[in-house]
């Protein structure tokens, strides 16, 4: 329970601060943020690294640094995809998020856990002392970019900014474009998180593998993440957006009926592969729509309220599906997930049928 609370507790920050920090975002420098978020983590990296040398860790120390470390991301997500538009022509905001995607997803998913695992087995304090130093040179690095600083009236007073973040949501309510990306990138993702979770169940249960064979397994969503990422910047220049969009829920509801059928290594690796591709394509599309369509005055809180609600869904449907496979079995949230992103992508292709270009419509 303790463990499993250290990873909920992540997910804290963005419930209660995401909204408030991206109307902070919006009466800023968003690289004044980054700059923060980057050197605030890499203190508490440091901090946690000395209390392992001296043994003084605890259980305790861990939440609070969990808690402060979520923080932080949630100010450097937000003030990242708002700073891009600043540095970046129109034109090439495809080519950036997906450089910013891919070389996340390489960290993240594949060379950092595998990196990490080494430096742990040598030392338990040594992953925590290189993500001190690490966080702390991008801090320094970025403070070499600079953009102007946006015109607001007034002290960000806890009122003014829990105004702002209304009337952030506000105007959110009223663009229903962006508003249906939004919400359909949070059922995306609570349904994927209702049996991604369980795939380790099911390969040490029906599919009968290995550590190694899992570790492989894992290794292919991450490589068809990097994958997704690097080459959307491609598709867009070949299909119109809003296809890639749909292709991208198909794509992800198909693959957990192939996986409910089918529960084999090779056709876990497959599935999670492509579902982290359609992933990585979702999210640099609407990321970049949003960049696009979403003025800059509010951007930070629009952000905030697409990862809200993606980091809310999230833990969410990971206990539907845990709830799923304990009432009726290991596949159930794989066959239900399935159906759920099929009625997603319908419903998504007939909200944004006039929206052929991005921008036609609201």
């Amino acid at each position: 329970m303790l463990v499993a609370g250290l990873t909920a507790i992540a997910y804290v920050p963005w419930m209660l601060l995401g909204l408030p920090i991206g109307a902070l975002v919006d009466r800023s420098r968003p690289e004044l943020f980054v700059v923060w978020a980057a050197v605030s983590r890499g203190a508490l990296f440091g901090v946690l690294t000395l209390a392992l040398l001296l043994d003084a860790g605890s259980m305790w120390l861990l939440y609070a640094v969990a808690f402060l470390l979520g923080v932080g991301e949630a100010a450097y997500d937000n003030a990242s995809q708002s700073l891009v538009p600043r540095l970046v022509a129109d034109a090439d905001l495809e080519r950036a998020n997906s450089a910013l995607v891919s070389v996340e997803r390489l960290g993240q998913d594949l060379v950092g856990p595998a990196v990490g695992g080494v430096m742990f087995a040598a030392a338990a304090s040594l992953p925590f002392a290189v993500s001190a130093a690490a966080l702390l040179l991008a801090g320094v690095l970025v403070t070499g970019l600079r953009t102007p600083a946006p015109a607001v009236d007034g002290r960000p007073t806890p009122r003014a900014l829990l105004r702002e973040a209304a009337d952030g949501m506000r105007w959110l309510l009223r663009a229903r474009y962006v508003r249906t990306i939004i919400l359909t990138g949070a059922g995306l993702t609570f349904f994927t998180q209702t049996w991604e979770g369980l795939l380790v169940l099911l390969a040490v249960g029906p599919m009968g593998t290995s550590e190694t064979v899992f570790g492989l397994i894992l290794a292919g969503g991450a490589v068809g993440g990097i994958a997704g990422g690097a080459l959307t910047a491609l598709l867009v220049h070949r299909f119109p957006q809003r296809a890639l969009q749909v292709v991208a829920l198909a794509v992800a509801a198909a693959g957990n009926f192939v996986l409910a059928a089918f529960p084999t290594p090779v056709l876990a690796a497959v599935v999670l592969s492509t579902t982290s591709f359609s992933f990585a394509l979702w999210n640099v599309l609407s990321v970049t729509i949003r960049q696009r369509m979403v003025p800059a005055t509010v951007l930070g809180r629009v952000n905030a309220a697409a990862r809200t609600l993606s980091m809310t869904a999230a833990p969410l449907g990971a206990l539907a599906g845990g709830g799923l496979a304990a009432v009726l079995d290991l596949r159930a949230p794989l066959w239900v997930s399935g159906l759920a992103l099929l009625v997603v992508t319908a419903m998504f292709a007939v909200a944004t049928r006039d929206a052929e270009r991005v921008g036609e419509r609201h």
